[in-house]
């Protein structure tokens, strides 16, 4: 029997292992992410005044509208690309430049509607200061970075180092948070800058990753692709249409070989559209999602601005409400980093079930997570908000209940987004928001107060998106019947939209079939 003091080290080991695993990992990255926000919050809220607070989260909006708006689309795209390719046990080098070819298209395009944009800008939301913009331009090539830093690092499964991304973001906002609030009143462009360059040491710190610098100097030949996937173009692979799709030495000819997957290249139509449309599709979804998430601070936040100072100071604390209450996506966004990979292959063999199961668990904690939030705002909002966040002018609990609830809807929303790519519905999905979006606008339209157009927008333009995302996803993954074709006096039980790919039928409709690949035998 060995002492317990020799069995002291091998539980120490076990524990140290279990706390190093991804799941605790990615856990403390995303607390430290979210706590450096609100601390960034609390200290710009100390050190300016109302004109500048609000100048100050325009800028922070229009960086969160426009960078995770345009770009993280790309992650998104990335971490697909990369783990189907590396699931398929192909080399991802080219697949990953192909992606970076993409990214760096849609940033100078990017940077060239902002230019030609910048006089509204600087006038409408930066109070004249050109500076504003230079930083602008400045955390949107920071935010670039990041997303595709991480979306190869999701992409191969290297959650340590994905964390670590995190972490460092988390501690290169805090650290100079503190040093300038020490420094006395007044530094908006300081806090700007902190907010906009923290995602750049962020993927700095990502490059040191193994698997990262693997995935880039792998280039591959056709002889290092497995037999039967020759014909897959780098353009079908970045089509990210579902990872988990498994490699094999046989080819489709042979005799209980598994179905090779169907690139779309036979019948001339990829599933769910070409590898451009969806990236496209889902760039401009995440846009305007981006723009649902940030409209009530960047319309009503500026409409209280042309005020009185009361109007002002409410100004600021809505918009320091708004960007608290946003800190729940933080910790979800990086979330979908794991889950796309989960839901793509439970996709690509057909598992719809196993899509179910998932979206549904994790709509249900979003929804719960959200009346948690409710009750919190209740007990806590209005010392928060004056307290720790140092806002000058108080919200009701029932506005900051609608903030909370705002916000459990959109969290539900992007967990039924990553089940909506993962099932090839990019169309879908940007359909969704934009009507969100339309609902949001409608109530602006309204003749009410400024708060009550901010709340009910607020709830409103989530909720629509939850429905139809959810009614989609539901009809998508129900139950499919089946068909039961001889081939060789052998029975297989094929389910139906597999069996018209398989067939070569056409569609006449413009939506490919979600998932039409992958078919488990």
């Amino acid at each position: 029997m060995s002492s317990p003091s020799a069995e002291r080290p091998r539980v120490m080991r076990s524990v140290l292992s279990r706390l190093t695993t991804p799941g605790p990992l990615l856990a403390l990255g995303l607390g430290v992410t979210t706590v450096a926000a609100s601390l960034w919050f609390a200290t710009a809220n100390r050190a300016l005044t109302s004109h500048s607070a609000v100048t100050l989260y325009s800028f922070y909006f229009l960086v969160g509208t426009i960078g995770t708006g345009v770009l993280a689309g790309l992650e998104q795209e990335m971490t697909r690309t990369v783990a189907r390719t590396h699931a398929a046990g192909r080399p991802v080098g080219a697949a990953v430049r192909g992606q970076l070819r993409q990214a760096a298209g849609l940033a100078v395009l990017t940077v060239l509607i902002l230019s030609a944009a910048s006089p509204l800008l600087v006038s409408h939301w930066f109070a004249g200061d050109w500076t504003l913009a230079l930083a602008l331009l400045a955390g949107l090539a920071a935010t670039w970075a990041s997303f595709l830093v991480r979306g190869v690092l999701a992409g191969c499964q290297d959650f340590r180092y994905y964390s670590l991304t995190l972490v460092v973001q988390g501690v290169a906002t805090i650290a100079p948070s503190v040093v300038l609030a020490l420094a006395g009143p007044g530094h908006m462009l300081g806090y700007a800058l902190i907010f906009a360059l923290a995602p750049l040491v962020a993927a700095v710190s990502g490059l040191a990753s193994p698997a990262l610098r693997r995935s880039w100097r792998a280039t591959g030949t056709a002889a290092d692709i497995p037999a039967g996937a020759a014909a897959l173009s780098e353009e079908s692979i970045a089509a990210g249409d579902g990872a988990g799709a498994q490699p094999t030495s046989a080819t489709p000819d042979t005799p209980g070989a598994p179905v090779a997957a169907d690139t779309g290249e036979e019948s001339g139509e990829e599933p769910g559209g070409s590898p451009r449309e969806k990236l496209l599709l889902l760039t401009l979804a995440t846009l305007v999602s981006q723009l649902l998430i940030n409209a009530v601070p960047l319309v009503i936040a500026h409409r209280l601005a042309g005020g009185d100072a009361h109007s002002v100071d409410l100004g600021k604390s809505l918009s320091s409400s708004m960007g608290f209450s946003r800190l729940a996506l933080l910790c979800l966004f990086p979330l979908q980093a794991p889950l796309l990979p989960l839901l793509a292959a439970a996709a690509v063999r057909g598992d719809f079930r196993e899509v179910r199961r998932k979206t549904g668990f994790l709509v249900t904690a979003c929804l719960v997570a959200g009346a948690l939030g409710v009750v919190a705002v209740v007990a806590a909002g209005p010392w928060l908000l004056t307290d720790y966040l140092h806002a000058p002018a108080q919200l009701s609990h029932l506005f900051l209940s609608a903030l909370a609830l705002s916000t459990a809807f959109l969290m539900t929303a992007f967990v039924l987004q990553s089940a909506q790519v993962a099932l090839n519905r990019h169309r879908v999905v940007f359909a969704s928001w934009l009507a969100g979006l339309a609902a949001m606008a409608l109530v602006f339209a309204l003749p009410v107060s400024p708060l009550a157009a901010a709340g009910w927008a607020g709830i409103l333009g989530p909720l629509v998106v939850t429905l139809i995302a959810g009614a989609d996803v539901m009809f998508v993954t129900r139950a499919q019947p089946t068909v039961t074709a001889s081939a060789d006096g052998a029975a297989d039980a094929v389910p139906v939209p597999v069996a018209e790919a398989a067939a070569g039928e056409s569609r006449s409709t413009g939506q490919a079939a979600p998932v039409a690949e992958g078919v488990r035998r």
